[in-house]
């Protein structure tokens, strides 16, 4: 860009150089730059002043600024790449962050799940262990209380029978009056309860 300039420059002035040449005629015709007060020695005389101060300014003035202006361009240019790499790289962990903390709530949730599963699972086995306990439980009692009462009747078949014979054996040897007859049931009931 800055030899475009240069060049630019150059042939501007050649172009100014060929005019002032070509306008200037002798002096008394008065030609257009005489009309114009333009006095074409001092112009040429210029011009290599002209070009140096132009060269100088090329060399240290708009070299460093045009390297300023290069630096700062290729500076704004890695800050908005390092922007935007930033940002793409904000975006993935934005988007891998909210996709772990769906999976820490799904996962959440299921643990959550699979221990209210295994509460009702294990109440239901408890609840099944209970009852079947108090089946046995019941069941027990009711052979025990069988158990009883077949000995009671057991013993109360012995006792009854006892008392059948021993009542028979003194109906047979005394001779019953309801008096008599009295005395013994009274006597054998008296025995029983004694037992």
């Amino acid at each position: 860009m800055r030899r475009k300039l240069f060049v630019c420059c150059l042939i501007l002035m050649a172009c100014c150089l060929n005019y002032v040449f070509a306008a200037d005629t002798p002096e008394g015709e008065g030609g257009l730059l005489s009309l114009l007060g333009i006095n074409p020695q001092v112009i040429l005389s210029q011009i290599p002043a002209f070009l140096i101060v132009l060269l100088v300014l090329w060399k240290f003035v708009f070299g460093k600024v045009g390297g300023m202006l290069d630096e700062r361009r290729t500076e704004i240019t890695t800050q908005l790449e390092q922007l935007k790499t930033d940002r793409e790289e904000l975006d993935r962990l934005t988007v891998e962050t909210r996709q772990r903390l769906g999976d820490i709530e799904n996962e959440a949730q299921a643990k959550i799940q699979a221990a209210i599963d295994q509460g009702n699972s294990e109440r239901q086995q408890i609840v099944a262990q209970a009852r079947q306990e108090a089946e046995d439980e019941i069941t027990r009692a009711r052979a025990e209380i069988q158990r009883e009462k077949d000995d009671a009747i057991l013993e109360l078949r012995g006792v009854v029978a006892e008392l059948a014979v021993d009542a028979a054996s003194k109906i047979i040897s005394a001779e019953l009056t309801p008096e008599r007859h009295q005395s013994i049931i009274d006597a054998s009931i008296g025995r029983l309860s004694a037992e």
